[in-house]
């Protein structure tokens, strides 16, 4: 094994699942042996940590307007009516929705142009 270019050894422990999973990955990725597999993994592919608090913030501002839908909605079913200020209120959330989720796409692109090197 010294005469090798690859001589360093890395030894894993899987339950019958994970080796299912595995195996059907390594299947997907076209790699005829574990250790191509694993290299392509790791080697090839680039690591992201991704700060899921835009989207936490997101889903609140969703929630919010949605909710706040769902309340004109009953209360415009109950009485006929629906005030101006409730509808102007329903528009700044959505406004406020639409402006997270253009800087998250554009946050998302400009990571996506970052690794493909543009």
């Amino acid at each position: 094994m010294a005469n090798r270019f690859r001589n360093e050894r890395i030894e894993i422990k899987l339950t019958k699942e994970e080796k299912e999973v595995f195996e059907k990955k390594m299947k997907l990725a076209n790699c005829k042996t574990m250790s191509h597999f694993l290299r392509k993994c790791v080697l090839e592919k680039e690591i992201y940590v991704v700060d899921l608090e835009p989207f936490r913030n997101l889903q609140w501002l969703l929630s919010n307007a949605t909710n706040n839908i769902n309340q004109i909605a009953k209360a415009t079913n109950t009485t006929g009516i629906i005030y101006k200020n409730e509808i102007e209120e329903m528009n700044k959330q959505i406004e406020k929705l639409s402006k997270e989720i253009w800087q998250i796409h554009s946050l998302l692109l400009n990571k996506s142009k970052e690794s493909s090197g543009d």
